[in-house]
């Protein structure tokens, strides 16, 4: 039987703001109370904006709580800054969790509470004696590449196309939701140190596949080296006024050179950012570990 979450004893919550040079004053707990719930809706709605048509209501929260899902939250005193929640299934015949979502405040940003929910995620799933957990991230999120990709160590294993379809976000800019499928041992311990995210020299004169190629790039032209780089945005979280236009190109481009890319045996093994140049490139290999 799936041990509820009430088997584990809640710490108790962190009091204080948390400030960006001390994330971890923010408490990690489990949420419980219908009110607390409610607070999750709340800060979905502050997260992806009340036309939001897939905010999970507090009722569902409830209900998943009692049958092996997993509601965790960040507070700041009383204040929930942060939460994530997902749902234990059967996939192949195996017990798995599926993190569905993953929200953190526009103030408490940049502070590490993503990590520290995902990693506290990990811990009481491998507790709970369920060895892999699966979620959605926006190709297209630089920041969120990071965290995944270098930080968590995901493994990306499929890119599908419009999954959630029109959500009526204004975060979504009403283009098509595709998303890399990622997995996760919560066996292995945390990475202590991050992939890095700085292009070396050696990346920057590998083949890419951009839409929009600059002065000196080498442009991949159908060939299957070793390792490329796919490029994406730099920071469309960053204000940087990318117009609905402007993301549909960067949509349809990365669409097609994913899909290309892994029919042929690529993976995504790293995200790297030039500063310098502000651009941001997944680098794609056939051989190597991540």
């Amino acid at each position: 039987m799936l041990p509820h979450t009430r088997d584990v004893p809640a710490p108790p919550p962190a009091t204080g703001v948390p400030s960006k040079t001390d994330p971890e004053s923010a408490g990690i707990r489990h949420l419980e109370t219908l009110d607390e719930f409610q607070s999750c809706v709340d800060l979905q709605i502050a997260v992806w904006g009340a036309e939001f048509t897939d905010i999970v209501p507090a009722s569902i929260l409830q209900v998943a709580s009692h049958i092996g899902g997993l509601i965790l939250g960040a507070f700041a005193g009383d204040t929930l800054i942060g939460f994530v929640f997902g749902l234990t299934g059967v996939r192949h015949d195996e017990v798995v969790h599926w993190s569905h979502m993953l929200g953190v405040r526009a103030e408490a940003r940049e502070m590490g509470i993503g990590r520290r929910l995902k990693e506290a995620q990990r811990a009481e799933l491998a507790r709970r004696g369920i060895a892999r957990e699966f979620w959605t991230f926006d190709p297209l999120q630089a920041r969120n590449a990071h965290l995944n990709v270098n930080r968590l160590g995901v493994r990306v294993i499929d890119y599908a196309v419009n999954m959630y379809g029109t959500t009526g976000s204004p975060l979504h800019l009403g283009i098509a939701t595709d998303r890399f499928i990622v997995e996760l041992d919560t066996t292995k311990a945390p990475r202590l140190t991050p992939v890095s995210t700085k292009a070396e020299p050696a990346h920057l004169s590998l083949p890419i596949f951009t839409p929009l190629p600059r002065v000196g790039d080498v442009i991949a032209d159908g060939d299957r080296p070793s390792t490329a780089l796919i490029e994406i945005p730099w920071d469309v979280q960053d204000g940087n006024g990318v117009s609905a236009d402007e993301m549909l190109n960067w949509r349809m481009a990365t669409r097609t050179y994913f899909q290309w890319a892994f029919l042929h045996g690529y993976r995504v093994s790293a995200l790297h950012r030039d500063h310098e140049a502000q651009r941001a490139f997944y680098v794609i290999d056939r051989n190597g570990d991540v």
